[in-house]
């Protein structure tokens, strides 16, 4: 780990400070354990709150399910061996999270990489079948909606579409079975106490409710961060948030720096608490555009006309005769607005 304290203090503005914030600085146990430990609390107290006024789960429930969605952001990041510095840790972590959501930690790498890669193209497995001319509007719309409903579900089936339409090797193969047995057995054995002690309600509450919360919550991230976007570089084709209000600085800390998304996506390897120091230096060298907002309810907005004809990537737009774009075959849209960062911003 680095000594220099100053690189967390201050933006960068050569490569050498990039390549400074690429260190690991903080140990993230200081933070995990006590999310983990509220976790198990508010579902005792959830537990309770079912036996004796079950209003209070109007209250427990929202924190539960905020919590758990913390714990996705950080299984992205373990994804990238940037949440732990100890690679055992970060692994043991990645491998924990990854089961308990029926997504190997190895077939998320394996589309991860992929997302990165070919950001918003056909090869994109993670933004399927936003990504695609070929699929019918309808088809789009209805995936979209079934996202963003049953994204406990419908998430780790788009994984696992991805290793069946992927290239694997006979390593990764093996790795991605092992995987999903370590889901399976892990899921038997939770089905397995829920029948023998009856415990169909703690598990409705406990569980499927807040992961149910926890993965809409993800797809609308997912969708802020690229939907409705078709530029042709990984800035232009991702809104990063830009809130300088201490509440939403302590909001956006809270959520691993998600939102400061296209910096993650120029820099993948820095560790989460670095990138709004990477960020200035990041989009001021943009080629085109890149979508930055003063808000995450400002990019949110942004997002969600585009529901309606849910797409991204530059394959739906092709220029013809100086200006008219096209989509697919037929339907006609206009150029995105998108406000461009310059580089520098208020403190």
């Amino acid at each position: 780990m680095h000594d220099d304290r100053s690189i967390i203090r201050e933006h960068a503005t050569t490569r050498e400070d990039i390549a400074k914030l690429h260190e690991f600085e903080h140990w993230p146990a200081r933070w995990m354990w006590p999310m983990f430990v509220a976790v198990v609390a508010l579902g005792g107290a959830a537990t309770l709150a079912e036996q004796i006024w079950w209003p209070l789960l109007v209250a427990i429930l929202p924190l539960q399910r905020a919590l758990m969605f913390v714990f996705v952001l950080s299984f992205h990041d373990a994804s990238h061996g940037r949440l732990h510095p100890i690679h055992r840790v970060n692994e043991a972590i990645g491998h924990a999270l990854g089961t308990v959501m029926f997504t190997p930690l190895n077939v998320y790498r394996f589309a991860h990489a992929r997302h990165h890669a070919q950001l918003g193209r056909p090869g994109d497995p993670e933004l399927w079948p936003f990504n695609s001319p070929n699929v019918p509007r309808a088809v789009r719309v209805l995936a979209a909606i079934c996202e963003i409903a049953l994204g406990f579900i419908y998430t780790p089936l788009l994984f696992l579409r991805s290793v069946f339409v992927g290239k694997l090797t006979h390593q990764e193969k093996q790795m991605v079975m092992r995987g999903y047995i370590a889901c399976i057995v892990c899921w038997l054995v939770v089905m397995a106490v829920v029948i023998d002690f009856h415990v169909w309600t703690k598990f409705l509450i406990l569980i499927v409710t807040p992961m149910a919360i926890s993965g809409a919550m993800q797809t609308l991230n997912k969708f802020e961060q690229h939907l409705g976007l078709h530029g042709e570089t990984v800035l232009g084709l991702t809104r990063t948030v830009v809130d300088r209000h201490k509440f939403s600085e302590m909001i956006s800390a809270a959520m691993l720096y998600n939102d400061y998304h296209g910096t993650h996506h120029r820099y993948a390897k820095i560790p989460y608490y670095h990138l709004p120091q990477a960020t200035p230096y990041a989009l001021s060298g943009a080629r085109e555009p890149s979508p930055v907002f003063p808000s995450i309810v400002s990019a949110s907005v942004d997002m969600l006309h585009c529901l309606v004809d849910p797409k991204v990537g530059p394959q739906w737009i092709t220029d013809k005769d100086g200006g008219d774009y096209k989509v697919g075959a037929s339907s006609a849209v206009t150029p995105i607005a998108q406000p461009v960062f310059t580089g520098s911003y208020e403190q």
